[in-house]
């Protein structure tokens, strides 16, 4: 991972404190044309009408991930556990919306075998999982058994929200790629994990238990 130049206030310093209406939101990477960038860095710039303490808190969270070596996409599909998971009493599901986007986002790609598996002692990891297998079955997707498995493998038991679980999340077959990428387009966020035991080419989607966040 590069080593990241937290020049963000800076950057923040040359965008407009406010955004018009019609301007997106968001961060990217940009360049300084005051500022040399040494070797190895890089500078991003923030719009939005960021405000300068906002702006501070990222920071904190860069140099977090920086500093303890965190894994950005595991950081990633913590943040999307965040923005997806119902308050505590409703149950995870996936509606309309986000089954007719799994299947624009599987619709005309190569099928493929999966393996979904959802923890037994949790009450809505099993109609979560049929949701997720709906979409995968109507592209032609096969759910390895022709069922969903109701088990708590050691090695992924403390895994919580959704995992795709792979023999070696490094060298991880294409299919887990393309089921991490069209699970995010709808809106459930998904890990990549290994296990070892399975095997080279296999891929099992994991319903664990409902992530637990910090309540302010």
């Amino acid at each position: 991972m590069k080593r990241l130049l937290v020049a963000l206030l800076f950057a923040l310093a040359l965008v407009p404190p406010a955004a018009h209406a019609d301007e997106p939101i968001g961060c990217a990477l940009t360049t300084a044309p005051l500022m040399a960038q040494p070797d190895g860095s890089i500078l991003i710039g923030c719009n939005g009408g960021i405000s300068d303490a906002f702006g501070e808190q990222l920071v904190l969270v860069l140099n977090q991930i920086l500093q303890n070596r965190m894994d950005p996409e595991a950081v990633l599909a913590k943040l999307g556990e965040v923005a997806s998971i119902p308050d505590e009493g409703i149950a995870r599901t996936v509606n309309e919306v986000q089954r007719h986007a799994i299947i624009e986002a599987l619709s005309g790609k190569d099928s493929a075998q999966v393996a979904i598996v959802a923890h037994p002692l949790v009450d809505d990891a099993a109609e979560f999982a049929k949701g997720i297998a709906a979409p995968l079955t109507m592209v032609g997707w096969q759910i390895e058994g022709n069922q969903i498995r109701r088990a708590a493998p050691r090695t992924v038991e403390a895994v919580t929200g959704v995992a795709i679980v792979v023999r070696d999340r490094d060298a991880a077959p294409p299919k887990a790629a393309l089921l991490k990428k069209a699970l995010g387009a709808g809106s459930v966020a998904a890990q990549v994990v290994s296990d070892p035991s399975l095997p080279e080419n296999a891929a099992m989607i994991w319903i664990g238990r409902r992530p637990v966040f910090m309540k302010q």
